[in-house]
């Protein structure tokens, strides 16, 4: 089923389509949120409760103009946002952060302690960036979304994400740099 429809089906109080929605988008919409929240694990699972609990209440308002899934990821932007603007783009203590770090599981032991080096320096590497290159960055490589998606999401330019994901890459590329010396 479509997300169009599922919505049509929350507009009218159905719970199960309003179960099988979050259930469907709540882990990348949490994976969005931190990204925004520079890997704020607790605001981000936070945030996106606060945007399916406007869904639910909301739902019939969505027009069935553009993506679906779209418009539920600019209501988590807009209460991302309004979290960071209540209590700042704060550099998160990323070893307090819960959830465990990705490890390459293969058998030779300083491929995995290179590997977990490598996914600390990103997190930590990611966590410096703006909140607007954060975003580009979780967007595009993570979540593999077209250049048009982005700037529909962000309500920009598609030159304008470009010209963030340049910079994102470029701070990064000078982090990575820095470290290595």
């Amino acid at each position: 089923m479509q997300d169009s429809d599922m919505l049509a089906r929350i507009a009218k109080g159905d719970r199960a389509a309003f179960s099988d929605y979050y259930r469907i988008h709540q882990k990348r919409l949490t994976a969005y949120a931190m990204a925004i929240l520079a890997g704020d694990r607790e605001a981000a699972e936070d945030v996106v409760d606060e945007a399916f609990l406007d869904l639910w209440k909301n739902a019939a308002k969505y027009s069935a103009r553009g993506n679906a899934a779209g418009w539920i990821r600019r209501v988590v932007r807009n209460k991302a946002v309004d979290w960071l603007r209540k209590f700042g783009d704060q550099k998160v203590d990323l070893q307090a952060q819960s959830g465990p770090v990705e490890i390459d599981e293969s058998p030779d032991p300083e491929q995995q302690a290179a590997s977990l080096s490598d996914a600390e320096w990103l997190k930590t590497a990611l966590a410096q960036l703006s909140l607007q290159h954060r975003e580009v960055v979780q967007l595009f490589y993570y979540e593999e979304l077209p250049l048009s998606d982005i700037a529909d999401i962000l309500g920009c330019p598609a030159n304008t994400v470009k010209t963030r994901l340049h910079y994102a890459r470029k701070k990064l590329y000078a982090q990575h740099h820095e470290m290595a010396v």
